[in-house]
C-alpha cells in the first residue's frame, strides 16, 4: 500500500460517507488521483463501494483493507520509536561530551516536543553534578558556561 492509498483508506476509516471532494481535500490529491486511488484500492480488494443513490455512494472498509491500515499504522509507529531512539541517542551523546568537558549546566531554548525528549534523555544519562534548566530565548542566558540545546 502506498502513502496515497493510505491516506486515502485511513478517511475512509473515519469517515466512509466521504465524498471524492473531500478525500482530495484532506489528502492534497486531485479530483483525478482520488478516482484512479479508490479503483487501485477497490482492484486490490482493500475496499468496496456501496451506491446509496443516484449520486450518493459510501465507501466500505473490507478486512482485507482494515488489516493493511492496521499494518501500515504498525509500521510507522514502529518507525517513529526507532527515530526517537536515534534521536535520544544523538543528544545524550552531545550532552555526554560537554559534560565530559567540564560542562555542568545544559539549558535548553524553545517549547514542545523536542524539548521533552531532550529532557528524557538527560533523565536517563543520570549524569552527577550537571544541571538542566529551560529558557525561552538565547537572551535569557546569562552564564556563558552553560550550553544551550535548541529546539
Amino acid at each position: 500500500m502506498d502513502e496515497h492509498e493510505h491516506r486515502i483508506i485511513t478517511e475512509i476509516s473515519k469517515r466512509s460517507d466521504a465524498s471524492q471532494r473531500h478525500l482530495s481535500k484532506v489528502s492534497n490529491l486531485s479530483l483525478g488521483m482520488v478516482n484512479i486511488v479508490l479503483h487501485r484500492l477497490i482492484e486490490k480488494g482493500y475496499m468496496k463501494i456501496k451506491q446509496l443513490d443516484g449520486r450518493k455512494v459510501q465507501y466500505i472498509l473490507t478486512p482485507k483493507g482494515f488489516s493493511e491500515k492496521v499494518k501500515r499504522s504498525q509500521q510507522y509507529i514502529q518507525n517513529t520509536i526507532s527515530s526517537l531512539a536515534v534521536i535520544k541517542d544523538a543528544i545524550k551523546k552531545v550532552m555526554t561530551d560537554h559534560s565530559k568537558n567540564g560542562v555542568k549546566r545544559f539549558v535548553v531554548l524553545g517549547r514542545g516536543e523536542i524539548r521533552d525528549i531532550i529532557d528524557i534523555s538527560f533523565r536517563e544519562l543520570g549524569l552527577p553534578d550537571v544541571t538542566m534548566g529551560h529558557k525561552d530565548s538565547l537572551e535569557d542566558i546569562k552564564d556563558p558556561s552553560v550550553v544551550a540545546l535548541c529546539t
